[in-house]
C-alpha cells in the first residue's frame, strides 16, 4: 500500500494478502481459572515472576481460561490526522483519505479497532464488526452478520467517510460493493504475525494520517511484546510442552486443527511450546479427525473460549472422536484463549501472552 503524503509522513503499506477463510466469533468467557486484572503489564509480570517456578506444568490439570484483555490505551488524546492522505490499497485500488471522522473499520480479529482506539480515534468508529467486543465500543451496531458477512446496507447507513477491511471477512463482492458506493475504501493486508505486528499498526495509522502516533503505538506494542517473551522464558519447562490449536463452532460440528497459515507456530513458541500441527506440516486448516488427533498428541489444546463454550465445554469436547485419548484429553487440559485476541497480534499481544503463559505454568491461573 503506497502513500503519497508530504516526503516527511511517506510511508510503503506493502503486504502480502494472504485470504483468511475461518469464521471467528467475538471472545466471551465462562466458568473456568480466569486470568482477569486490570493491572498493567508490568504488575502481569511481578506476579508471574513472584508465582514460582516449583510447579511442573505437565501435572497441572483441567482448563485453563484467559478472559477478556484490558482496553488498549491512547497514546494521543485528540490526535490531528494529516490529511489528505492518498495511496494505493492492497487490491491495486488508489485511494484518498480527506476525513477520518466517521470509520467503520472491519477485520476477523477486531485488530483495527484495537489500533484506531490506540492511536486516539475511538471516537471516530461509528460501527464495529462481531470481533470488536470492547466495553468502550458495546453500544455501536454490529454491521457484520452470520459470522463475519459484512451487511453493506448497515455498513452505508452509518454514512461512513472512511471504511477500512481486508479479506479475512467477506464475501469479497460486499467490498466492491462498499468500494463502488463511493465512500473512500481501503483494503488492507489480513496478514498478522509477530514480524510485522509493528508494521501493521503503522500501516493503518498512515491510511488516517496519524504516523507519528502509528511509530509511538508500534514500538509500545512490540516493546511489550519482546518483554513478555523475556518472562515467559524465565516460567517456561525446558522441554516445551506439546500443543495444538483447535478450531471448533458447536456441538458435532466444525472441527479442525490449524497450523502455519494461521500462525499458531508463533503463538505456541512465544508461550514455550511445541507447536505439533506445524511439526506435521500442517499449514492450511485440517480435519481434526481421529487419526489426525493421535498423530498430533499434544499435551495441551489451545482453543478460543467461544469455540470451546460452543462445542459443549470441556465434557462437549471430550465426546468428540480421538480427543479424550490424546494426552491433553486424558489430562482434560485446554487453553482458552479471548476469540479476537488469541491470533490477532496486534496492540495487546504482549498482555494477552503473559495472561496465557500464567494461566499454562502456573498452579493458581488466576491473577488478583
Amino acid at each position: 500500500m503506497n502513500h503519497h503524503v508530504p516526503s516527511r509522513h511517506r510511508r510503503a503499506l506493502l503486504a502480502a494478502l494472504t485470504t483468511v477463510t475461518l469464521a471467528l466469533a467475538g471472545c466471551s468467557s465462562w466458568d473456568g481459572r480466569e486470568t482477569t486484572t486490570d493491572s498493567s503489564n508490568s504488575d502481569l509480570i511481578s506476579e508471574i515472576q513472584g508465582s514460582g517456578k516449583d510447579v511442573n506444568p505437565r501435572e497441572l490439570r483441567g482448563v485453563s481460561t484467559v478472559g477478556a484483555l484490558d482496553e488498549v490505551k491512547p497514546v494521543a488524546d485528540n490526535p490531528e490526522p494529516q490529511l489528505p492522505v492518498e495511496l494505493t490499497d492492497n487490491d491495486g485500488n488508489d485511494v484518498k483519505v480527506e476525513d477520518t471522522s466517521r470509520i467503520v473499520a472491519l477485520d476477523i480479529y477486531g485488530t483495527y479497532t484495537e489500533t484506531l482506539r490506540g492511536l486516539g480515534l475511538g471516537e471516530n468508529i461509528v460501527g464495529r464488526s462481531s470481533s470488536s467486543t470492547e466495553a468502550s465500543l458495546q453500544d455501536l451496531p454490529v454491521v457484520t452478520q452470520s459470522g463475519h458477512d459484512i451487511n453493506v446496507e448497515a455498513v452505508l447507513s452509518l454514512e461512513p467517510t472512511l471504511i477500512v477491511v481486508d479479506h479475512s471477512i467477506g464475501p469479497a463482492g460486499a467490498i466492491d460493493q462498499l468500494r463502488d458506493s463511493g465512500v473512500p475504501t481501503v483494503v488492507m493486508s489480513p496478514d498478522r504475525s509477530p514480524e510485522k505486528l509493528g508494521e501493521s499498526i503503522r500501516n493503518l495509522a498512515g491510511v488516517v494520517g496519524l504516523p507519528d502516533e502509528g511509530d509511538t503505538l508500534a514500538q509500545q506494542s512490540t516493546d511489550e511484546y519482546d518483554e513478555a517473551i523475556r518472562t515467559i522464558k524465565e516460567i517456561a519447562p525446558e522441554r516445551p510442552l506439546k500443543m495444538a490449536f483447535f478450531y471448533a463452532r458447536g456441538e458435532g460440528g466444525v472441527f479442525y486443527v490449524l497450523g502455519k497459515e494461521a500462525s499458531t507456530d508463533d503463538l505456541i513458541s512465544a508461550l514455550g511450546g511445541k507447536d505439533v500441527a506445524t511439526d506435521n506440516r500442517i499449514g492450511a486448516p485440517s480435519p481434526a479427525n481421529a487419526e489426525a488427533l493421535a498423530k498430533l498428541n499434544p499435551d495441551v489444546f489451545v482453543m478460543m473460549s467461544h469455540g470451546l463454550e460452543s462445542a459443549g465445554q470441556l465434557q462437549g469436547l471430550l465426546t468428540r472422536p480421538g480427543v479424550a485419548q490424546t494426552t491433553a484429553g486424558k489430562n482434560q487440559r485446554i487453553l482458552a484463549l479471548p476469540d479476537g485476541d488469541s491470533l490477532a497480534f496486534g496492540p495487546q499481544t504482549g498482555e494477552m501472552l503473559l495472561r496465557a503463559a500464567h494461566a499454562l505454568y502456573q498452579e493458581n491461573g488466576e491473577l488478583m
